[in-house]
């Protein structure tokens, strides 16, 4: 029984072992789907171009609980039909497959200012990337980390560090400057990119910026908006062996013979090849006119006619293929939006494809109306985010209130314990005296007001005691009185005033002693009171 392939596998080749055409797994589902859909029709390899390929076939795996990755197609009989065995690591990082995509980025690159070149790999492997002009120039793109490029080299015309080449400073000095490249993220096409900068002796940073903005000239790479002028190590052009003294850089010298027309209609579709590979709707179909206005007004042989029919239905498919992208794209995109999920990089992606030419009016309303929705839904997200935290703001306003008002409240019942506690520590430091002094007025057959009392004592403060600290402390005084014996308080409380005569109420009901219910009652009481403790106390 076959086992499948555990590692997450991220790059592979398209089309056969051999080839030099990288591709990069979306790691997302949703653009997975995307990315089967524009592939339909192509395979991929863990091609021998790769680090430890073993050149067997891969297959697209979707996952939900990981990332979206290539594995080897399992083999129905246990054995691969490959001779080599398969040492990719763990995890087929992305990194590996960053000479292929260099190499196709340089080609690109060079392609699009009109630059004819043969691209090779030289040995060791993966060390480089090397450009033949057809001026005879050599472009090196270094990309070996451990060893620095040999600068003293003359066959090199230029040198371009690639990711993670260091230069010494004495060299970057002597030369003034160096071009670098790096490689960023992925397309949602199932690529990487590369980006161009330039690092100058000096200078704190390398400035990085796109690679078109790099430009071959006779004198030299320079960017587009600005020259560097010719290093003293470097050999000029004029001193390379050319097949012309000035020739126009890349482009076919004025003595070469004019292409026949059957070369020229073999070009067109090259040149449609080369539209698709580099995904240009646009170059696409100015290709495909070119090669239509060819058959419709040429004369054309039957293997001509053959070769362009099928480049021009190769086109054409391309475009449905494009079209049916850019449909499944925006549907993906429109049911993320409706559902309120993330869209990633359907998004970018989406805006991308009806941006070029060949999108229709229908397909770029829906976007926008795509984009607003997604807007409507950021501002709301936003509001409801603002409101959230207006109204955590008030809850965290309202704890502080409510802890600032329970730590005052606890402060003053604190404070009120302490009052109380110094309060009744103050009015027990006058029972004894205020006993005494008492004690000393029965015996002598006489009665005492506060502030006589206070003179008879020594007890300071007693005439300023409140109506209810002369209640407390009489309850004091009065507490180890016993109960067939009148209060001491009845010597105190003379007069048969409303105050005296609660007061004494007050003093009664909290030791428990009756009292008569009318005045004048308890004034005759009180009187009769006083006579007995005169009596006993004599």
């Amino acid at each position: 029984m076959s086992r499948m392939d555990p590692r997450l596998i991220q790059t592979a080749v398209l089309g056969d072992p051999e080839s030099d055409e990288p591709v990069f797994c979306p790691e997302d589902p949703e653009e997975l789907k995307a990315f089967r859909l524009e592939h339909a029709g192509n395979t991929w390899w863990c091609g021998i171009n790769l680090p430890g390929g073993c050149g067997r076939r891969l297959t697209t795996k979707l996952c939900t609980d990981k990332i979206c990755h290539f594995a080897h197609v399992p083999d129905p009989h246990g054995h691969s039909d490959s001779r080599l065995p398969c040492i990719r690591r763990v995890r087929g990082k992305k990194e590996d497959a960053d000479h292929l995509f260099i190499k196709a980025d340089i080609g690109r690159w060079l392609r699009q200012q009109n630059i004819e070149a043969d691209l090779a790999f030289p040995d060791p492997f993966r060390s480089a990337v090397t450009a033949r002009f057809a001026d005879g120039r050599l472009l090196v793109v270094h990309l070996d980390t451990v060893r620095p490029p040999a600068w003293d080299n003359e066959d090199v015309w230029e040198h371009i560090l690639g990711p993670g080449c260091q230069i010494s400073r004495d060299v970057l000095t002597q030369r003034g400057y160096v071009y670098r490249i790096r490689m960023e993220g992925q397309s949602d096409r199932g690529r990487r990119f590369t980006v161009a900068g330039v690092e100058r002796a000096g200078a704190a940073h390398t400035r990085w910026f796109d690679l078109a903005n790099l430009k071959v000239t006779p004198d030299g790479i320079n960017t587009v908006d600005e020259a560097h002028p010719l290093r003293p190590a470097q050999v000029p052009v004029a001193n390379i062996k050319q097949p012309d003294p000035h020739p126009t850089v890349g482009l076919t010298p004025s003595n070469t013979e004019v292409p026949s027309p059957r070369e020229l209609r073999h070009l067109a579709a090259r040149r449609l090849d080369h539209a698709i590979y580099e995904e240009s709707p646009a170059r696409v179909k100015s290709a495909m006119l070119n090669m239509e206005h060819v058959i419709a007004n040429d004369d054309l042989k039957d293997d001509e006619l053959a070769v362009l029919k099928a480049a021009h239905g190769r086109g054409q498919r391309w475009l449905d293929k494009r079209a049916r992208l850019r449909s499944t794209v925006i549907a993906q995109l429109q049911e993320r939006v409706d559902a309120r999920r993330d869209p990633a990089g359907l998004a970018r992606q989406a805006c991308d494809l009806v941006g070029e030419e060949d999108a229709t009016d229908e397909d770029r309303a829906k976007v926008t109306a795509i984009q607003h929705q997604m807007q409507r839904m950021v501002d709301e997200r936003r509001e409801a985010e603002a409101r959230q935290e207006a109204e955590a703001d008030q809850a965290a306003r309202e704890a502080m209130r409510r802890a600032a008002k329970e730590r005052r409240l606890a402060l003053d019942q604190e404070t009120a314990r302490k009052d109380q506690e110094a309060r009744t520590a103050r009015l027990k430091s006058l029972v004894l005296p205020v006993r005494g002094g008492l004690k000393r007025a029965a015996a002598n057959g006489e009665m005492r007001t506060w502030q006589e009392l206070q003179h008879k004592t020594g007890a300071r403060g007693l005439k300023r005691l409140s109506y209810e600290e002369r209640v407390d402390l009489l309850v004091m005084v009065g507490q180890k009185t016993p109960a067939d014996e009148p209060l001491w308080s009845v010597l105190l409380i003379a007069h048969g005033d409303q105050e005296a005569l609660a007061m004494h109420r007050a003093v009664a009901a909290q030791l428990g002693r009756d009292v008569a219910e009318k005045d004048l009652e308890l004034i005759a009481q009180l009187a009769a009171q006083r006579a007995e403790l005169h009596r006993i106390h004599r």
